[in-house]
């Protein structure tokens, strides 16, 4: 379409068909198109597109415990044609404690590369294998979510590396309540129990695992029992309590990261490779027969600290 405007000097024929022009009117006619076809422009840029909005979900299988409360692991994803794998993912995610899967958005089709552990990583003994697993999406428009399993492997130097449990039962007055408070339960429960049966089963890394023993009635291993070359897995730790206590109060603490904190006795326990893991069971005696009350023992490795036997 061909606009006409009055020329300096001549005028716009008038008449059936023809519409007289200014010059400003010219202009803004010009500026509301050039608006429009901008406004246009940046609404077709700036819309997402449907193949540029798929999801990939990563689930890790552990071949230990997991992550502990203090770790984090990271995943990283690259494209597939990256070489450098130095520079910048396309996306990062880190999973927390009790946590095993990672999910990647508003990714195109395409192929891609998911490393873990990636950057940011914060893992005791740096226990994990590096990986890199290919992956691809598919430029399918109507199929938006994909998942991916990533089973992770231990390094070398730990995958024949195993665990111990050490297992300490100790007797506490009758009312003793010491909450949540490790210090407050070894400080009242001075009396160590012996002859406690106390069994431990669970899944391993290398397979099924299950065992038995007695707490020590004699010397430095009174009142406790170790189970050793455990595979890292978890376990479940049970034990054949008195008639005349009340449900035990159960604290771990680990030798790699040092923590100590109560535990569900209903719940397994966590072994790392190469981690000693120490349940501190305490049992409070009911009062309700004071001539089973625990009597002092001289030999029993501990001075005049008291013993509870398993026969009461």
């Amino acid at each position: 379409m061909r606009a006409w405007t009055r020329e300096e000097g001549k005028r716009t024929p008038r008449g059936a068909g023809w519409v007289r022009w200014s010059p400003l009117v010219a202009i803004g006619i010009a500026l509301v198109f050039i608006v429009f076809h901008a406004d246009g422009a940046l609404a077709d840029e700036s819309a997402p597109s449907a193949a540029d909005n798929h999801s990939l979900s990563v689930a890790i299988d552990f071949p230990d415990g997991g992550i502990a409360s203090d770790e984090q692991l990271c995943l990283a994803i690259f494209p597939g044609s990256a070489t450098d794998l130095s520079k910048p993912p396309i996306q990062s995610r880190c999973l927390d404690s009790g946590q095993s899967t990672a999910n990647f958005a508003g990714l195109p089709h395409g192929d891609y590369q998911v490393i873990v552990p990636g950057p940011g990583s914060v893992i005791s003994s740096s226990r994990y294998q590096g990986q890199r697993v290919d992956t691809s999406i598919p430029n399918q428009p109507d199929l938006n979510s994909f998942g991916i399993d990533v089973k992770l492997s231990l390094v070398p130097a730990l995958q024949g590396v195993t665990g111990n449990v050490q297992v300490n039962v100790f007797g506490c007055p009758p009312g003793t309540n010491g909450g949540s408070d490790a210090t407050a339960w070894a400080t009242e429960c001075n009396a160590v129990a012996g002859g406690i049966p106390v069994s431990l089963s669970g899944v391993g890394t290398i397979g099924d695992t299950s065992v038995q023993a007695v707490t020590g009635e004699q010397g430095p291993s009174t009142g406790k029992v170790e189970f050793t070359n455990l595979p890292a897995g978890a376990y479940q730790i049970q034990g054949k309590l008195p008639s005349n206590v009340s449900s035990p109060a159960l604290f771990l603490e680990s030798s790699i990261d040092g923590s100590l904190g109560p535990i569900d006795p209903q719940k397994p326990v966590s072994v790392r490779p190469a981690e000693t893991v120490a349940v501190n069971v305490y049992l409070v005696l009911d009062g309700s027969d004071q001539a089973a009350a625990p009597s002092a023992t001289p030999d029993n490795g501990v001075g005049s600290d008291l013993t509870i036997s398993g026969g009461i």
